[in-house]
Formats: C-alpha cells, structure tokens, sequence
C-alpha cells in the first residue's frame, strides 16, 4: 500500500512517499519551527494543515510540499470538520477558538467562549512559563457537526451544541485539568472517553461527569488514541510514567502503548519486545490511522516534549512505528526525522 506521511517534529515537517520498506523524503517544511497539529479533510487528501509554534496556521494544497499562511497567532490545535472540507476550526494560546467556513480564507472567534463563567476560566492556566493556557484538541462530532468538545490545558472540557453560540463546562470528574484529547466510538452511539495528564476517563454523559478507566494500566500520563475496527472497537492509547516535568531522569518518558477490547474496562500493554522496548525512553506522541485502512496504526515517537524544543541540545531523535495487528507487534520505518509530535498519512 502506497502512502504519504507528513510527519510534524520540533524541527519542522517532514513530507515522506513510500510503499514497504522503499521510501524517498519529498520535502521538509516550514524548517526549524515545532509544529503542533496537523489535519486535512479526507475529501481532499492533498488539502493539509499545520500549525506553527508562535507564528500561526499553515495549508498546503499539494500534499505538503508549498504552504501559505492563513491564520496568524500561536495556534495549538487544529481540526477539519468531518462532513464539510470547508469548515476549520482552530484553538490558540492563549484560549481561543475561531471557525473558518471556507477553508481558511477567512475566520470568525467563536466569543462565547471567553464568555463564559468567570469560574471556569478561573480553571484556565499552565504551569510552565510562560504560564499561558491552551487549546489543545478540537472534536468535531460526525454524527453531527453542531456537537464540538474542546480540550484545554490547563482547564478541562467544554462543549457546544450550536457550533459555539453557547458553550459549558463538562470536566466534573476530572481532577486535574490537564485535557490532551477526546473522542467517542467511530460509530458515534457509545461513550466519550478522554486521555489527560493524569489519568484516562470515560463517560457516557459528559455533562454528568466522567469516571476513571484505567484498570491494568501501569502508566498515569495520556496522549493520543484511536479505535480500530470491531464489535466493539478496540482502542489504542499512547502513555507515559509521569508528566514531562519529570523525563529528565535517566529512564526518561519510559512511553508504552496500551490496549483495551472492552471499551476501556480493562487494558492490557502491548508491544513489548515486538517493536517497542519494555524501558522505552521515548513518548509515543501521535497515534493515526490510514484513512483506506484503519486497521494500520502509525505511532510517532520522541523523547522530547514542546517545553524544551527551545533547547537544542535537548531535541532528540524521532522514530515513525507502524502496526497491522491492533497493537500486536510495530515495525520501524526506515525514516531519519527529529521527535516527532504529530502526523498525518494520506493515500499516495
């Protein structure tokens, strides 16, 4: 199977063409800058885009190769809603949101959110300098575009059901409000669930709280996670022992991926020695999907995080991992790249 990863490191992105084990490095963008999100629709897979550290949004229209800026600001998530290729919607530091309706052309804040009560947006701060709080993943619900939930960090989860005339808080459960990133069945009729700093939640009503759903796990940080094809779906989840706060010790983020086949009731680890180190010191930063296959899982690794990209000395090595058995086993790709942080494959 022919594809294109476009894979966002802390020096940049890498845009890569490659079937097996044969792959040629078609480009690398937007040199030198931490990119923090990427997305495209999947109506349009030579549509891309991908937010620069501090300077602002960024499309593509060849597939990753020749980008222009179309928003300006610190943006910190991006997402292409689901049932309209014209529809963005991006989140920055500090917390805002803006929606464009014609693919970046042009943008409108969605101001009900700084609306809200003042305490909640009490809850909205960071604890590294320079203490500015964050967007940090948008979802857009396909089953109806109206539904988006809102991850902060620091500040926990709100949730419009009008497409951002209105907005409310929905974090009751959570105690720490580190928000990474949420999501609910492909199908849409199942629970949410949310990976955060300190713990894995699930809820089959937001608005009425979330419970923890971590039985098995042997890590508490979480990141990324996707589900793949079943009755009912299996989940992949990326994790790591403690916060970045703590990875400068020797064992550094000691990463590891889990798996649950019961919708986070239980969680088994997954890849030991098949591709993935029982003391691993990298974080698994990015987990996707092929879009023509979603049973093949990508996971992007680095064992630095966005809090020390100014450091060169601290910018490590990236690795780009692929799976076809739920997790099973992951083989390397022969990719040369910084840490990575974020990717986006498309069909080639």
């Amino acid at each position: 199977m022919a594809e294109r990863i476009l894979a966002g490191t802390q020096e940049g992105l890498q845009v890569w063409r490659g079937k097996g084990n044969v792959w040629e490095e078609l480009d690398v963008s937007l040199a030198s800058a931490t990119v923090d999100a990427i997305d495209g629709p999947a109506q349009r897979p030579e549509t891309v885009y991908a937010s620069v550290a501090g300077e602002g949004l960024c499309r593509s229209d060849d597939g990753g190769q020749r980008w222009r800026t179309v928003f300006s600001g610190n943006v910190r998530a991006v997402t292409v809603d689901p049932t309209d290729a014209d529809v963005v919607y991006v989140g920055t530091e500090p917390i805002h949101l803006h929606r464009s309706e014609d693919g970046g052309e042009s943008w409108e804040e969605l101001s009900a959110l700084q609306d809200m009560p003042s305490e909640v947006r009490a809850k909205w701060t960071y604890p590294r300098p320079p203490h500015r709080e964050h967007v940090r993943h948008i979802f857009v619900s396909p089953d109806d575009p109206r539904v988006v939930y809102v991850c902060l960090e620091h500040g926990g989860i709100v949730r419009t059901f009008d497409r951002g005339a209105t907005f409310e808080d929905v974090s009751g459960g959570i105690d720490y409000l580190d928000i990474h990133h949420i999501s609910t069945t492909p199908k849409g009729a199942g629970p949410m669930f949310v990976a955060t700093a300190q713990g894995f939640f699930r809820s089959d009503e937001p608005g009425a709280g979330w419970q923890r759903a971590e039985s098995g796990m042997t890590r508490d940080y979480f990141h990324d996670f996707v589900f793949l094809p079943g009755t009912p779906p299996v989940v992949l989840v990326a994790t790591a022992d403690k916060s970045p706060g703590y990875w400068d010790r020797p064992e550094k983020a000691q990463g590891a991926v889990f798996r649950s086949r019961d919708l986070a009731a239980s969680w088994e680890r997954v890849g030991v020695d098949r591709g993935l180190p029982d003391h691993m010191q990298q974080m698994v930063w990015a987990l996707t999907q092929h879009p023509e296959d979603p049973k093949r899982v990508y996971a992007g690794l680095g064992a630095v995080s966005r809090g020390r990209s100014s450091d060169a000395s601290q910018k490590g090595k990236g690795d780009i991992l692929v799976s076809e058995d739920e997790g099973e086993s992951w083989e390397r790709l022969p990719l040369e790249l910084p840490a990575d942080r974020v990717l986006l494959v498309r069909p080639e």
